[in-house]
């Protein structure tokens, strides 16, 4: 499949998971300008619109854009002026692997996110039961069945797969992250198209909502998902939530959702032990033919943080060394994978962002909710910037991850709250002290 016509079924896609108003205004006019080292750049009208993008729509883009071709990429927004002539015709195609991994129109999930292909343990086993009583058969006793775990645990593969299960099975239904839910729900106010917003969502047989973390401080998004959870509820139909974080952190988002929230099914996910991070990584090497010796697996599975995403990336490094360069799966090459991976030794699992953020929150006398609000207040500023060089340097978060976490800031905030902190690390002797007391409180857990 030639890139023009995957950027193309993209926005097919998009233009049904957002409004008109929305999509008319951000999206319709966008060409794709390149394709080059597994990145879409995409050609926008003006600087404002591809700030907004690039802002609030690149991680809803770059998820359904996965769906379509079977593997991740990324999404570049740039301005290119309608004047500029675009030929693609022979230099930007998509490399082999899409077109055997879609097709037909029933592989648009990602791949290898359908609950057949997720790994279970005794760590996710309810959560995966759950997803899967779901895919089968609609559960309105269980709704909303809301899973929270840390980042890189499969939350987003289990909503996938209930999607894809449900899609087989004729329900009419919407996956999609909170900031999109938010931003669709603005532009639906803007427009005056607000009724059309709320027929889409509460009319469908099963909702899927990706962090909710991402609502705290958004009354109005709040407010618009506890009516939408109560007229899917009257008319017995499905929704499930993810959250990076626990109900308790989400104290902020209110007692009206919470309490609505409690009355489902609410399941944690915790992070895979020694065992079931041998179990995915037999399973990816599997899904790419990649050969691993039990050396190197229980050399991965013992070194690498306890995130299913660094594990699934270590994998895709060592399968893309032995594909593109010949070069043997050893010991020797897994260390280099996981050096070039994480960049860091594997954190305690007792290093998850909650407990940081909790423990951060503690130690300076304010809530986790407030910490993950988007508050300015100056006394959530210096523990805020501590909390988001934790994040980075011992759970291992990406500076998106953080940002998400931590407010919906973007990742170049993050960097510069990670800047400051290492700063004061050095410069101030009661800021060190907090955060030694941070690390200690962390470390017994």
């Amino acid at each position: 499949m030639k890139a023009e016509q995957t950027w193309r079924a993209v926005l097919g896609e998009l233009e049904m998971q957002m409004s008109q108003a929305s999509f008319s205004t951000w999206l319709r006019d966008s060409k794709l300008i390149a394709f080059e080292d597994n990145v879409f750049v995409v050609g926008v009208e003006s600087g404002f619109i591809k700030d907004w993008l690039q802002g609030r729509m690149r991680n809803t883009v770059e998820r359904t854009l996965a769906g379509i071709v079977g593997q991740e990429t990324e999404v570049s927004f740039v301005v290119w002026p309608e004047s500029d002539p675009i030929d693609l015709s022979s230099k930007i195609v998509l490399p082999d692997i899409v077109e055997k991994t879609r097709p037909s129109l029933d592989v648009s999930s990602k791949r290898m996110m359908t609950l057949e292909n997720f790994v279970s343990g005794p760590e996710n086993l309810l959560a995966h039961a759950a997803s899967q009583a779901i895919s089968e058969q609609l559960n309105p006793a269980q709704s909303p069945l809301f899973v929270y775990g840390d980042v890189g645990l499969g939350k987003t593969h289990l909503l996938s797969g209930i999607k894809k299960g449900c899609d087989t099975k004729g329900f009419q239904v919407h996956m999609l992250a909170a900031e999109a839910f938010t931003n669709e729900l603005i532009s639906a106010i803007k427009a005056g198209s607000g009724s059309l917003f709320r027929d889409k969502y509460r009319s469908c047989d099963v909702l899927l909502v990706d962090d909710i973390q991402f609502f705290l401080g958004k009354k109005s998004s709040v407010e618009e998902l506890v009516h939408t959870i109560d007229q899917m509820h009257a008319r017995n139909r499905q929704i499930v939530l993810a959250s990076n974080l626990s109900l308790k952190s989400l104290s902020g988002l209110g007692r009206s959702l919470c309490s609505r929230v409690e009355a489902g099914l609410v399941v944690q996910i915790s992070k895979p032990s020694t065992e079931t991070r041998k179990k995915i990584l037999r399973s990816k090497a599997s899904s790419l033919s990649l050969d691993l010796s039990e050396d190197v697996v229980s050399y991965l599975a013992e070194s690498l943080q306890p995130n299913v995403r660094a594990l699934e990336g270590v994998i895709n490094h060592l399968s893309a060394r032995a594909r593109l360069l010949g070069q043997p799966v050893s010991l020797t090459a897994a260390r280099q994978a996981t050096e070039h991976v994480s960049g860091h030794k594997a954190s305690s699992p007792s290093m998850s962002s909650e407990h940081i953020i909790e423990a951060v929150a503690t130690e300076f006398n304010v809530t986790p909710s407030e910490l993950c609000s988007k508050s300015r207040a100056r006394r959530l500023t210096v523990p805020r910037q501590l909390a988001m060089l934790l994040l980075k340097d011992t759970a291992g978060c990406s500076l998106s991850q953080i940002g998400s976490l931590l407010g919906g800031r973007d990742h170049t905030t993050a960097r510069y709250s990670c800047e400051k902190a290492r700063i004061l690390l050095s410069s101030d002797d009661g800021f060190r002290a907090k955060a030694d007391e941070v690390i200690l409180a962390i470390n017994k857990v």
